[in-house]
């Protein structure tokens, strides 16, 4: 189960233009690996999240923010327009918005628990 929903999210991730050369893919990925696969409500945004990353890649807070905000707005402008507009629907004031961090992952996991429900069983 884990593997194919890792190969979801990095597959949306890759498809909304997220370069696997920064380090904020790879946090954004295992974000919303958590958020996907958590009983909780991980989605509703806190520290923790971040907090449980920093301690497993032995950073902090401030460089998981930062990186992932990094990740999601280099990566706004290369992305999968059509993909986008599905995913994202009515969360964004306009096209050109980009994301927050806590849409952006709280969003991905939403969807991907939406459309794949059979895979998280």
């Amino acid at each position: 189960m884990k593997n194919n929903v890792v190969t979801i999210i990095v597959k949306t991730l890759l498809n909304l233009g997220i370069s696997p050369n920064t380090k904020g893919y790879h946090y954004l990925r295992d974000c919303i690996l958590i958020c996907v696969t958590s009983e909780s409500n991980l989605t509703v945004f806190s520290k923790d999240l971040y907090s449980k990353l920093a301690e497993n890649y032995h950073t902090t807070e401030c460089s998981i923010e930062r990186a992932v905000r990094h990740a999601i707005k280099s990566g706004w402008y290369r992305h999968n327009e059509e993909l986008a507009e599905v995913i994202f629907m009515n969360t964004l004031q306009s096209q050109n918005d980009i994301p927050t961090n806590s849409v952006f992952i709280s969003t991905i996991s939403e969807w991907i628990k939406i459309n794949y429900t059979d895979l998280l069983k």
